[in-house]
């Protein structure tokens, strides 16, 4: 072993010795200095696979691995934007890193749960398709009252991550919505109609938008989102959620390694 090598690797011992790596989820002491989760946490998320619908990106019963598959909803009522896509399923262990992150300012989770996305925009998007990261907004009540949007946060380190500009302020929450937490489809689509804006159009006219949030049930926000940024003239939206929950027969893959390299 070379002397530069060595003394690599001895000062990548002693860091990992005075200054262990803790995992983001659990709080753990991982075995690996550069992962953000430990083994444990990391073997439990859920990516969602391949057996999704091509529109809204809802993982699809059954194993096969036809390509192109579109669901029943969006063959009736395709969405607004042009495709969607979800990191892994809202597991117990996402849920509770995504409300430790959301509302009880552990702000340090965004890390890891940034990371997970990117590694979902790698997996389903090609970079060439998207100008601009837009992250879902909150009202300005909300934004004082919580002190900060998490997916702002999310966007702010998946925009470093796959080196994309974000633009946080051209869509806007301007009607304080009730929480979508136990409405149906229909509820939830009437609660965020026409809650949304883009004070300057000229802001997205003729950009491919990447519209970003933390987690989607029935995707009624982004839908709703994605209508408003389309009408101000963008050409087209996609969408990237962090986390979709989910019934039990879903399509998974295997779990990436997930650090910070």
């Amino acid at each position: 072993m070379s002397a530069s090598r060595w003394f690599s690797f001895a000062s990548e011992a002693l860091s990992s010795l005075l200054f262990p790596r803790f995992c983001s989820f659990c709080e753990s002491v991982g075995s690996d200095p550069h992962a953000l989760l430990c083994d444990s946490c990391a073997h439990e998320l859920q990516w969602i696979g391949h057996r999704t619908c091509e529109k809204c990106g809802r993982p699809l019963p059954g194993r096969s691995s036809e390509p192109l598959l579109i669901c029943g909803g969006c063959l009736t009522r395709p969405p607004a934007y042009d495709k969607a896509r979800y990191a892994v399923l809202y597991s117990e262990r996402v849920r509770q890193a995504t409300i430790r992150f959301k509302y009880y300012g552990a702000l340090h989770l965004g890390r890891a749960l940034s990371h997970i996305m990117a590694t979902a925009f790698f997996r389903h998007f090609d970079p060439g398709e998207v100008d601009v990261i837009v992250p879902v907004p909150i009202h300005r009540r909300r934004l004082v009252s919580r002190g900060y949007n998490q997916t702002v946060v999310l966007g702010e380190r998946l925009a470093a991550e796959i080196g994309m500009p974000l633009d946080r302020f051209s869509l806007v929450k301007k009607r304080d919505t009730p929480p979508q937490v136990g409405l149906t489809k229909r509820e939830r689509m009437t609660n965020v109609r026409g809650s949304f804006a883009v004070p300057d159009s000229g802001a997205v006219r003729g950009k491919n938008v990447l519209l970003i949030d933390d987690v989607a049930t029935t995707g009624s926000t982004v839908e709703e989102a994605s209508k408003t940024v389309l009408r101000a003239g963008a050409a087209r939206v996609c969408v990237l959620v962090l986390s979709f929950r989910s019934g039990p027969d879903v399509a998974i893959v295997g779990t990436p390694v997930l650090d910070e390299r």
